[in-house]
C-alpha cells in the first residue's frame, strides 16, 4: 500500500512540476493550415514559411507533443536521429511523441523533406530578462507586429524581442560595444527590402565588440541573415533560422576573432554557417578562434552546411573548430564540410570533431584552392565569367585563361593542418570527398582523418572513403 501511494504521489509531483510556456503571435501571423500542435494539452501557435512550418515553446519536466496535420501520415522521421524520439500514431492524421530535454527537431512526413516539414523548437524557460524600464533596453512586446523596423544600436544597448513579437526589419551597428539581442520572438524578412529593392541583413554588426545574440527566430531571410564583420568577442546561442531564399546564408563570420556559435538550428538555401575574411581591412587582420558546437544543420539547394570561404582575403584564417554537430540534410551540390580558398589566405588549424551526417547527396568534405569570381582577382565581367565558368564540382569557380596562370597564382593561398575526427555518416549513400590544391606550391597539406564511419563501418583507406586528391601532400586516414 505504501509503495503504491509513493508511486501515486510521485506521478502527481511530476505532473505538478511539468510546465509549458508558449506565446501568441500577432493576429493572422500564425496558421493552422498544415499543422496543429499541442504540448501537454496546451495549443502552441504554428508559423508557416515557404519551406516548412515551426512552433516554439519552453517547458520543464516532460513535454507530450501532439501533432495533427492536413497530410495523410504513413511515416514520420524525427531528426536529429540521435534524439531517438519515436512517434506513436493516433490515426491517419495525428501522432504524438515525448521530449524530456530541450531540443530543436525536424519532423518529416512520409519521407518528403521538401513538403512542409515541421520544426519543433522546445527550450527551457528563460532564467533572466532585461528590465523594460532600463533606458538601454529596446523592448518589442509579444503579440504585436512591428513593420519597417530599421534599428541602429549604440553602446551598451539590449534588444529584447519578446515571445510572440514579430519584427519585420533589421538591426545594425558599427563600432559599438556591449550589444545584446535576445528573446523568443521573430525577426521576419518577408518584407525586408528597401524601396529600391535592395535586400537587408537581419543582423549586421561591423567593427563591434562584446556581442551576445540569444534564442530569437529568423524567418524568411532575403540575404545574409546574421553577419558579423571585424567583430571581437561574440557569443551566439540558440538561434533558429528557417529560410529558403537566394543568398540567405544563416551566419557569416567575417574577419572576426573569438566567436562562439552554440545550439543553433539552421535551415537555409545557401550556406548555413560561412566563415570568411573579406572586407577592406589590412591583410594582417585575420579570422581567428571561431568555435561552432551543438548545432542542427539543414543545407538546402545550393549552399554548404559548414563552410569556410570563398572570400578568404586576409593572410591567415586559423583556429576554427566544429564540434558535436548534426547535419540532418545536405540536399544538392554543396558539401557537409568545406574549405573553399579563393583568396591568398593560409587556412590552418581547423578541426571537425563528432559530426553526424544523416543525409548527404553530394560531398562529405571539400577542401579546395581555386580561382573564383569571389577572389581578390575575381572578375565582375559576366561575359568573362560565362566563358570561363568551370562546370563540375564547384559553383562560381573559373578556369584561368591561357597565359594568365602566373598572374592569378600570386593571389592563391594554402590550406594545412586540418583534422576530421569521429565523423559518422549514418544514413544515405556514401558521399565523395575532395582535396584539391591549386598547384604543387599552393597546395593542401597535412589532412588527418581519424575514425571515419559509414553506416557503422570504419573506413580506413582513400579508396573506400571515396576521396579525390590533387596537389595534396600528407593526407592520412586511420
Amino acid at each position: 500500500m505504501r509503495k503504491h501511494l509513493f508511486i501515486f504521489l510521485l506521478l502527481i509531483s511530476l505532473h505538478t512540476f511539468s510546465q509549458v510556456t508558449t506565446w501568441q503571435g500577432p493576429i493572422g501571423f500564425s496558421s493552422e493550415k498544415y499543422y496543429q500542435v499541442k504540448v501537454n494539452g496546451i495549443s502552441v501557435p504554428v508559423y508557416d514559411t515557404s519551406i516548412g512550418s515551426y512552433c516554439v515553446f519552453d517547458f520543464t519536466g516532460i513535454a507530450n507533443v501532439e501533432v495533427s496535420t492536413m497530410f495523410d501520415v504513413r511515416w514520420v522521421d524525427i531528426r536529429p536521429l540521435k534524439s531517438a524520439i519515436m512517434p506513436k500514431y493516433t490515426n491517419d492524421t495525428t501522432f504524438t511523441f515525448k521530449m524530456s530535454k530541450p531540443e530543436n527537431l525536424s519532423v518529416e512526413l512520409n519521407g518528403r523533406i521538401r513538403e512542409q516539414p515541421l520544426f519543433i523548437f522546445g527550450g527551457r524557460p528563460e532564467t533572466s530578462k532585461p528590465s523594460k524600464n532600463d533606458k538601454n533596453v529596446i523592448w518589442f512586446e509579444g503579440g504585436k507586429l512591428y513593420k519597417d523596423v530599421k534599428l541602429e544600436l549604440q553602446d551598451n544597448q539590449t534588444v529584447y524581442i519578446e515571445g510572440g513579437a514579430v519584427v519585420q526589419g533589421y538591426i545594425f551597428a558599427q563600432g559599438k560595444k556591449n550589444i545584446k539581442i535576445a528573446g523568443r520572438g521573430i525577426l521576419d524578412g518577408s518584407f525586408n527590402q528597401t524601396t529600391e529593392g535592395n535586400k537587408n541583413r537581419f543582423i549586421a554588426l561591423k567593427d563591434c565588440e562584446n556581442i551576445s545574440i540569444n534564442d530569437i527566430i529568423l524567418h524568411n531571410g532575403t540575404t545574409w541573415q546574421t553577419a558579423l564583420t571585424h567583430c571581437n568577442n561574440a557569443k551566439i546561442t540558440g538561434l533558429k533560422i528557417v529560410s529558403e531564399g537566394n543568398s540567405d546564408d544563416g551566419m557569416d563570420i567575417v574577419r572576426c576573432s573569438n566567436v562562439v556559435i552554440e545550439g543553433a538550428f539552421i535551415h537555409t538555401k545557401d550556406d548555413c554557417i560561412a566563415i570568411k575574411s573579406c572586407g577592406i581591412y589590412p591583410a594582417e587582420v585575420p579570422t581567428d578562434n571561431i568555435l561552432v558546437k551543438n548545432c542542427v544543420i539543414w543545407s538546402s539547394t545550393w549552399g554548404n552546411a559548414l563552410e569556410i570561404g570563398f572570400e578568404l582575403w586576409s593572410n591567415e584564417v586559423k583556429n576554427i573548430r566544429f564540434e558535436n554537430i548534426d547535419i540532418i540534410h545536405n540536399e544538392r551540390d554543396g558539401a557537409a564540410m568545406s574549405i573553399h580558398n579563393a583568396g591568398p589566405a593560409h587556412v590552418y588549424n581547423v578541426s571537425y570533431d563528432n559530426i553526424r551526417i544523416e543525409d548527404d547527396v553530394c560531398k562529405l568534405f571539400d577542401i579546395a584552392i581555386f580561382f573564383s569570381r569571389y577572389g581578390i582577382d575575381g572578375s565582375k565581367d559576366e561575359n568573362f565569367n560565362e566563358i570561363n565558368y568551370l562546370h563540375g564540382t564547384w559553383d562560381n569557380v573559373q578556369k584561368i585563361p591561357k597565359g594568365k596562370e602566373e598572374y592569378h597564382k600570386q593571389f592563391r593561398g594554402t590550406i594545412s593542418d586540418i583534422v576530421f575526427k569521429n565523423i559518422q555518416i549514418i544514413g544515405g549513400l556514401l558521399p565523395f570527398s575532395v582535396s584539391y590544391g591549386f598547384d604543387k606550391e599552393k597546395n593542401v597539406s597535412n589532412i588527418q582523418i581519424e575514425n571515419l564511419m559509414y553506416m557503422g563501418k570504419k573506413l580506413t583507406d582513400i579508396k573506400s572513403a571515396k576521396i579525390s586528391q590533387k596537389n595534396t601532400v600528407g593526407l592520412t586516414i586511420k
